[in-house]
């Protein structure tokens, strides 16, 4: 099970603010093992998850969420699972205390639709500019516009964490000192700058109560 981010739904293992790990979940037709195992398709290396300790299915487009006989159980916003049941997007899953599983269901992590063939977004550390298909972005971006593009571009695809933006664009700021909107407004004027050379595509992808990622594919 690879962590590469596609146009697939997601399992966000999230700590507080912080994504501590992220998966795919591939329609390849065969039963998606959770566990402690490092064989299983979620490999999460935790003592209080069990080897073998759910599994995931898909059934007529949607994902079904079964206990594997677990020790401590299944559970899906606080209700546990006693026979395979489908999941919805922003489902919790609880593994052990303490320990939740965000599911994102495909709709929420695909990007708009609409786009073209290009080079998509591309970043000149050197230089500190950005260039869209080939184009240089120009007046450059602001300082907090370019570290947002730096961070998303380190792991396009990856889902980055609120918290994870406010270090890379404000480091050393509080994270309660920034809020919400000034993330958001930064996004915003972001997107309306790499709109001016490719109005038919949305780079920054907003996954709903997570974060956000780099979509860098125009195809």
């Amino acid at each position: 099970m690879s962590n590469l981010q596609t146009e697939h739904a997601l399992l966000i293992w999230r700590e507080g603010n912080l994504i501590k790990d992220q998966w795919v979940l591939s329609d390849t037709g065969h039963e998606i093992v959770i566990g402690r195992s490092t064989d299983c398709d979620v490999s999460i290396p935790v003592r209080w998850i069990s080897r073998r300790h759910a599994i995931l299915t898909r059934e007529k487009g949607q994902f079904l969420l079964a206990d594997a006989g677990s020790k401590n159980g299944v559970f899906i916003n606080s209700q546990r699972v006693i026979k395979p049941t489908p999941l919805t997007d922003g489902d919790l899953i609880q593994l052990a205390p303490g320990l939740d599983l965000i599911y994102v269901d495909s709709e929420a992590t695909a990007p708009l639709p609409g786009g073209m063939r290009g080079l998509g977004l591309q970043l000149d550390e050197t230089e500190r500019q950005i260039y869209i298909n080939g184009q240089l972005v120009n007046p450059p971006l602001s300082n907090q516009q370019y570290q947002l593009v730096a961070q998303l571009v380190e792991q396009p695809g990856k889902v980055y964490s609120r918290a994870e933006i406010i270090e890379a664009v404000w480091p050393g700021e509080s994270a309660e000192g920034i809020t919400d909107d000034a993330i958001d407004a930064l996004v915003r004027r972001l997107r309306q700058r790499l709109a001016e050379y490719e109005p038919e595509h949305n780079f920054i992808v907003t996954v709903r109560g997570y974060g956000f990622r780099l979509d860098n594919d125009l195809s």
